[in-house]
């Protein structure tokens, strides 16, 4: 009758139990020589890990010992560390780099162990599948434990920084004596630029945070209404627009930014400003900063509401044309502003003959009420057109 495995495993438990604070020791020693984020971290990172290694290897002593498999409510403490990790910033690569390092040292010990003890290979192989099970286990519930407290955290802090950029676009008072846990990255007191885009969520939010996640000083980028708001600490927009459009490439994603803001106090009006440049954004122009709007358009983004609203009120005429006639009298304006009022100019633009454009300035003239051939009249056009909720 073959003999069973599970004496020669349990003998070997009783032995490991005997050594674990000495295996422990060893299982901190190799992970600081193996992982270097550990080995950077200092002292207090050293400690912790060996209250984690310590209790580790008692753990599985004890299931060796007893011959009882191990389960993932056995290591509740794998939860606590995972958040200490995160805590020392500690990344999820690092931390299984460090914990399967633990346990091939642990395995070692088992190995040596088993030596020792002169155990059969038949129950050599018995231990070795104990205890890749056991290292499997553990290793399983620990990348588990820090994804969901990473996961947790992400959660709270999507909120918390939701609720900021919320009460600075509302002006509301937020202290500046300290930076604001939701924004850890940001002075409250310096200069900060303010980025709007309209996309598809988490997925723009995602690619702003990429584009302009450069330095020490990280972005807060969130989703509120439709629209991605981010800030980032700086005094040159320019550098912000210039990553942008090398980030977005052909992306669909339109981007409108501020001018400087002092700090959280100037975020409310740095919306604005970038909501106002968003509206002047093209197939053409897919990422533009305040700086960068012509006198003309930066004179309409100071017009206040009513003033938007009178200017609408001319345009009303315009607006009420079928969409398909609206099309073509935009697009004509557009191209006859754009050719500084040249016939054969605007034509080419819009791939049509000269007496094309001819024939549709004068309508445009009757309909509207602003004759485009005027330089009063197309100047009255161009301002209705910039601040029509379409353009």
């Amino acid at each position: 009758m073959p003999a069973d495995p599970s004496k020669a495993i349990r003998r070997v438990g009783a032995a490991l139990v005997a050594r674990h604070e000495e295996i422990a020791q060893a299982m901190v020693a190799r992970i600081l020589s193996d992982v270097p984020s550990y080995r950077r971290a200092g002292r207090p990172v050293a400690d912790e890990v060996l209250a984690l290694a310590t209790a580790t290897a008692e753990i599985l002593g004890h299931a060796f010992a007893t011959g009882t498999p191990i389960a993932r409510e056995d290591v509740p403490i794998v939860r606590e560390h995972a958040a200490l990790r995160l805590d020392r910033g500690i990344d999820l690569e690092a931390f299984l780099h460090a914990y399967r390092a633990a346990l091939f040292h642990y395995w070692d010990a088992c190995a040596e162990e088993a030596a020792r003890l002169r155990i059969s290979r038949a129950d050599g192989l018995a231990l070795a599948r104990f205890a890749l099970d056991a290292i499997d286990t553990i290793t399983t519930h620990a990348a588990e434990a820090y994804l969901r407290e990473e996961t947790r955290r992400a959660t709270e802090s999507g909120r918390a920084a939701r609720d900021l950029v919320e009460r600075l676009i509302a002006g509301q008072p937020v202290g500046l004596d300290r930076r604001h846990p939701a924004a850890p990255g940001l002075d409250p007191t310096a200069p900060l630029i303010l980025v709007l885009a309209r996309g598809d969520g988490a997925a723009a939010r995602d690619r702003l945070e990429e584009a302009l996640g450069f330095g020490k000083a990280r972005p807060v980028a969130t989703i509120r209404q439709g629209e991605v708001v981010l800030l980032t600490a700086g005094a040159d927009t320019s550098e912000v627009t210039s990553r942008l459009r090398r980030a977005l490439g052909d992306d669909d994603l339109r981007c409108g930014v501020s001018a400087t803001p002092a700090g959280f106090p100037g975020v409310a009006r740095a919306y604005r400003e970038a909501t106002l440049t968003l509206s002047y954004t093209s197939v053409e122009r897919p990422v533009l900063a305040l700086a960068e709007l012509s006198a003309f358009e930066a004179a309409l983004t100071g017009a206040d509401a009513a003033t938007r609203a009178l200017i609408a009120g001319k345009g009303a005429s315009l607006a009420a044309l079928p969409d398909a006639e609206r099309e073509q009298a935009t697009a004509t304006i557009r191209a006859f502003a754009a050719a500084d009022m040249n016939i054969s100019a605007a034509a080419a633009t819009l791939f049509v003959h000269p007496n094309t454009i001819r024939y549709r300035l004068s309508p445009i003239a009757t309909t509207s009420g602003h004759d485009p051939r005027t330089f009063a009249g197309l100047t009255d056009l161009i301002c209705i057109l910039q601040t029509a909720p379409s353009a």
